[in-house]
């Protein structure tokens, strides 16, 4: 037997022949919750320090506003999903190495957490101490799981240069719970290899991206990144909204 539940197919129960295989359609189904489940979590009245080091603040802007977006297919959240499954086992890894890593407050079930205006953001975990190899405990620990591409550049070029968002990321973290140094472990999915860098905290990086955050919050609509789109623009949910615009200059 098989059912399309396709939302461009057609099919209505009871109706409509079925066209596609049963795996197809439990895919759908997978897939349709996934987008359902994202767009509500999207309904956010803060600018997470997840995102805040984007190199285009005028994605951060529309979101903050609220604006409808354009959804992330279901394919690409089941590689985020994935993604926080592997740096839970990351975690596994790192306590059994003999560190003292805590991912969640005492006495409760969740990640530490902060909020201050319109900044909201959750740290992955603290490591209070270890073995003795140089680390400055206590730290704090961010994990990221990338593809091998991403994972390869990170460990030719560095957090900073590589991927300014973590780097933003980690220093709001940094600065909000008053540590002077952050472990950032990233494992490689497609080979299982890992990278580890420490990174000192950045005072001038962190406050750019609060003043960034105050201005948004406060109506800033910021310039396009630039005169047409460019590859940064092909994964940005708010790309036809943006460029259909006229109302805001782009930045030179």
């Amino acid at each position: 037997m098989t059912v399309d539940l396709n939302h461009k197919s057609g099919y209505v129960p009871g109706q409509t022949r079925p066209t596609v295989s049963l795996g197809e359609a439990i895919n759908t189904l997978i897939d349709f919750a996934l987008v359902e489940a994202r767009r509500r979590a999207l309904k956010r009245e803060y600018l997470g320090a997840s995102v805040l080091g984007d190199p285009c603040a005028r994605r951060l802007a529309f979101q903050y506003r609220g604006e409808r977006g354009e959804p992330l297919d279901g394919r690409v959240l089941r590689i985020f999903g994935q993604g926080r499954v592997l740096e839970d086992l990351l975690a596994d890894w790192i306590r059994n190495a003999g560190f003292k890593l805590h991912t969640v407050a005492p006495g409760t079930s969740e990640q530490w957490s902060f909020r201050d205006g319109p900044i909201e953001g959750h740290i992955d975990g603290i490591i209070l101490n270890g073995p003795e190899i140089g680390l400055p405990y206590p730290l704090l620990w961010e994990a990221k799981s990338l593809n091998d591409r991403s994972w390869s550049d990170l460990v030719k070029h560095g957090l900073q240069v590589s991927k300014p968002p973590y780097y933003g990321q980690v220093n709001l973290y940094m600065r909000y719970f008053g540590y002077p140094a952050c472990l950032l472990s990233a494992l490689n999915k497609n080979t299982a290899e890992i990278y580890h860098e420490v990174i000192t905290f950045d005072r001038a990086e962190a406050q750019r991206l609060v003043d960034r955050a105050v201005a948004i919050a406060r109506g800033w609509m910021p310039p396009r990144i630039a005169a047409e789109p460019v590859w940064h623009c092909n994964y940005c949910a708010y790309r036809t909204l943006c460029w259909s615009s006229e109302h805001c200059p782009t930045s030179s």
